[in-house]
């Protein structure tokens, strides 16, 4: 919903400065030294996957055909983020810092609404761990997203994949798809009811609008919308209201008093759009 700067950290050198943090006494250092060029290879195919709308054809790490050998490395690479990449301890700690901090105190997920207090998979570490240093699959996120949509598991056809922060297609992004309409009250006195729902452009392929209809869903965008409505509705209302006592022409109030929402929001999707879309089909109604 929300595009974020791709992270320009160089994975190569993360690796490195992984293992560097890495006693030589562990037995750990020498496998992920030895897996490093996997790593690379997967992260690559992780970028073409998601580029192309394929990341749901990913299987769950599935390299070795010894149980034993995929649990060790499975358990190696979780433990390759929990223990030599977020502590703060460890030099790598200032990467994580940076890619959580890039979101600029705003949830890609929902819109903004969240302040990111952490890190989230996006293709989840338990089942994907050869992502879990990966910047590209770290996303930040607040905690509403993390333990609630994100917490499902991951896509397995393509219209359940979760749209993609940093590499999903331009027109998540650039194309409005998020709308609401508006029920008013008896009299602008009062605020009425939005009600928030997905429009999507109707060039987009089948797959496309089914994404845009589960990711709304999956993270409740419509009730969450709604009530951050609340905080600004009645201010809008009233300024509404003394221009159509004044006699104000119902496009004049458009152009003054809410398109400027519109050309100020800081990406299309924004809840303040919808908001404004409701407002204007209203007064285009009465």
């Amino acid at each position: 919903m929300k595009r974020l700067t791709t992270p320009n950290h160089n994975y190569s050198d993360l690796i490195d400065l992984c293992i560097e943090g890495i006693a030589d006494t562990q037995a750990i250092k020498p496998r992920i030294t030895a897996n490093k060029q996997n790593l690379l290879l997967d992260a690559s195919v992780y970028d073409t996957k998601i580029n192309q709308g394929e990341i749901y054809t990913y299987t769950p790490l599935i390299r070795f055909h010894d149980a034993m050998c995929i649990k060790s490395t499975k358990d190696d690479y979780e433990k390759l983020y929990t223990q030599y990449f977020v502590p703060k301890a460890k030099k790598t700690r200032v990467i994580y810092d940076a890619i959580l901090t890039s979101a600029k105190g705003e949830c890609p997920f929902c819109g903004g609404l969240g302040d990111p207090s952490n890190l989230d998979h996006f293709l989840p570490k338990a089942e994907f761990p050869q992502f879990s240093i990966y910047p590209l699959n770290l996303v930040p996120s607040c905690r509403d997203c993390n333990m609630g949509a994100k917490k499902v598991g991951y896509a397995k056809s393509a219209e359940e994949q979760t749209i993609h922060p940093y590499l999903d297609k331009a027109i998540f992004f650039e194309e409005q798809w998020i709308t609401a309409h508006y029920i008013a009250d008896s009299s602008l006195d009062e605020p009425g009811e939005f009600r928030y729902y997905v429009n999507t452009p109707s060039h987009w392929s089948a797959v496309d609008k089914q994404r845009a209809e589960k990711y709304f869903k999956d993270f409740n965008i419509a009730n969450r919308y709604a009530k951050q409505v609340t905080s600004s509705l009645k201010s809008k209302l009233r300024s509404i209201k003394r221009e159509l006592d004044r006699g104000v022409s119902i496009q004049e109030i458009i152009d003054d008093v809410i398109q400027p929402d519109i050309d100020g929001a800081p990406f299309v999707n924004y809840w303040e759009v919808g908001m404004s879309d409701g407002l204007i089909a209203y007064l285009n109604s009465i």
